[in-house]
């Protein structure tokens, strides 16, 4: 997936994670506006794409960034 494929919303969760790898869905929900599902799902399709991943527990990972080449913004 690349860059031009990503969604503007997309490409500020990614933007967040680089900035805070500990950056919880609900914090993004509450900056971006948008409910916590929808923030679930950008981060669901990220994770299928290859892009992101979560490691650790569930309230208590870190997110990491797998494909720097195709998401810098």
């Amino acid at each position: 997936m690349s860059e031009s494929e990503l969604s503007e919303r997309q490409l500020n969760i990614i933007s967040m994670i680089k900035g805070n790898p500990f950056v919880t869905g609900k914090e993004m929900s509450v900056t971006m506006s948008v409910t916590q599902r929808t923030i679930e799902r950008d981060l669901s399709v990220l994770q299928k794409a290859g892009i992101i991943r979560h490691e650790g527990r569930v309230n208590a990972g870190v997110w990491v960034i797998l494909e720097q080449g195709n998401t810098n913004s």
